[in-house]
């Protein structure tokens, strides 16, 4: 089964679960996100990400430079464990990564969940790529993909019992939205996915099919 139809099994269910009053909230919020032109500002094709200052599940610093051992890196960029739409697809990174290997491509996943809960979503989800935390999701700010969440979405989530100062260490109730980046060893930007709607993801095996294809070059 593809991700694009587990994901679509699973939001199917959460429509018919989920009260309409509250799918409005989560939509809605998905319409602000679009309407603040947050894709349109976020770093392209051609541009550089920064040299990203991550944590890993033992709360050591690494740099993602120093991550860069092969011609590309793939940069998944997801909410957070707690988020299944965000486990499915890495998951499925997961089950892939032998054959994105094989094309001299790696894979590593990052959000602003603490190390602590970084390393659950990696144990609970079989992970052996790097799943590092971005503390108070500083480079993915600089990366242009994060907003704040409403009102509205911030007492919803809490009623699901979602505690984001637990989460994330801090009061700033930010989320990325989910995005797929792909840079070379000079950490220029040759590929990118954003996407709003958390509950859509782009299809890893499509990303695998444009390597295979050379349609993603190490020059842009």
């Amino acid at each position: 089964m593809t991700l694009q139809e587990q994901l679509k099994q699973m939001r199917h269910a959460s429509m018919e679960r989920m009260p309409q009053s509250i799918m409005k909230v989560f939509t809605d919020s998905i319409a602000d996100i679009r309407k603040s032109q947050l894709k349109e500002n976020a770093l392209q094709v051609g541009d550089y990400v920064p040299d990203m200052n991550l944590q890993n599940s033992n709360g050591n610093n690494l740099w993602l430079s120093n991550l860069i051992e092969q011609e590309f890196l793939i940069l998944n960029f997801y909410r957070g464990g707690w988020c299944p739409y965000c486990n499915m697809e890495l998951r499925e990174y997961e089950r892939l990564r032998k054959s994105f290997n094989q094309l001299n491509t790696d894979i590593v996943g990052i959000s602003a969940e603490i190390p602590e809960l970084a390393n659950t979503t990696t144990n609970k989800n079989g992970i052996s790529f790097p799943v590092l935390t971005d503390i108070d999701a500083q480079s993915m700010k600089a990366v242009g993909i994060v907003f704040q969440l409403d009102e509205a979405s911030k007492k919803e989530f809490k009623n699901f019992g979602m505690d984001f100062t637990k989460i994330h260490g801090n009061s700033n109730f930010e989320l990325p939205v989910p995005a797929v980046y792909v840079i070379n060893k000079n950490m220029q930007i040759v590929y990118t996915h954003f996407e709003e709607d958390y509950m859509t993801r782009l299809e890893p095996t499509e990303l695998l099919k444009n390597l295979k294809n050379n349609l993603i070059t190490e020059n842009t």
